[in-house]
């Protein structure tokens, strides 16, 4: 076959070659799939490749809202990329202002009322929450709004206390008692009978979660045993009977020593609260004291000032620096 031919097959070919190669880059797809916005959603399902020059349209998500300056679709390329969109074209919508409740205030945690952020109620004291205290302004099909009504603040009330035996306690006649309204008691004497002693608090409030601050005193006969002291003497708190809360003191004999407590009182068990003391011979024992420990960083030095080892340090390396000059 003559060089000539071979010559011209061989150009054909590469152009069947090129021509072949340009057609399939030509005809095969350009882009993948468009891309996603947290803030925008693409309209229509989207699929999974794209011819060059095609577009897709994107809209605003619930709770966002656009922004007509901005364009909302992109194309497919030929390097294979999409176009860009600003992702500002789509901006967060907003929930109402709201007052604040009466007795209370409305506190927004993120400082704006974007979608997505949060509130918090509170009341002022002497008031208690009823509703959903803390909010969230959602996304609801097209628009957005808190996600609860707005809760009121009620005043803290409290049931009346409970009533004793051999005791009243006033007020008497209210159904309710408001936050901070003092109760108090007081026992019913009764002429011929042992003296009643009001055993607890005399006064309890109401509460800010609506109970009482302490449980009602008790009204009982409270009789504390005659306090003796073997080698000793009382010095304060005579008198016949020894009812609540009365208070004696003691002193030891001439020699003795005094092991306890020198003043002592008639509980509510009729007990006496430490107990008696003793007097005895021998002191008692000290006291125990608190471990202390040495701060071994330093000592005192004859001026009664602490001495720190570090100057110490460094006054016998100059006295060795001087000893080596000398020498």
């Amino acid at each position: 076959m003559p060089l000539q031919h071979l010559s011209d097959d061989f150009s054909a070919q590469c152009f069947l070659v090129t021509l072949l190669v340009t057609l399939l880059s030509t005809s095969s797809d350009a882009c993948g799939k468009p891309p996603k916005f947290e803030n925008m959603q693409l309209n229509g399902s989207p699929k999974t490749s794209y011819m060059a020059g095609e577009q897709v349209q994107y809209s605003c998500r619930p709770g966002y809202r656009r922004r007509p300056s901005m364009k909302m679709s992109s194309v497919c390329a030929a390097n294979g990329q999409w176009s860009p969109i600003s992702k500002d074209a789509c901006h967060k919508k907003s929930c109402p202002r709201l007052d604040d409740p009466t007795n209370g205030q409305v506190n927004y945690v993120n400082g704006s009322l974007e979608f997505g952020t949060q509130i918090q109620y509170t009341c002022n004291s002497g008031f208690f929450l009823i509703g959903e205290g803390t909010q969230y302004c959602l996304a609801t099909g097209t628009d957005v709004e808190w996600s609860a009504e707005p809760p009121i603040c009620s005043t803290i009330l409290c049931k009346p206390p409970p009533n004793i035996i051999n005791g009243v306690f006033s007020p008497s006649n209210k159904d309710v008692f408001e936050y901070n309204e003092v109760a108090t008691y007081r026992c019913n004497q009764v002429p011929g009978q042992d003296e009643l002693s009001l055993v607890g608090k005399r006064q309890i409030y109401c509460t800010e979660n609506q109970k009482w601050s302490a449980n009602p005193p008790e009204c009982k006969v409270v009789r504390c045993p005659y306090p003796v002291i073997r080698n000793g003497r009382q010095t304060s708190g005579f008198r016949k009977k020894y009812s609540y809360r009365a208070q004696v003191t003691f002193q030891c004999n001439q020699g003795l020593f005094l092991h306890g407590s020198d003043t002592i009182m008639c509980e509510g068990n009729s007990t006496w609260q430490p107990p008696i003391p003793t007097c005895k011979s021998n002191p008692p024992p000290p006291p125990p004291t608190t471990s202390s420990t040495t701060n071994v960083s330093s000592v005192a030095n004859s001026t009664g000032a602490p001495l720190d080892f570090g100057d110490l340090k460094r006054w016998s390396i100059s006295l060795i620096m001087m000893a080596m000059l000398e020498i």
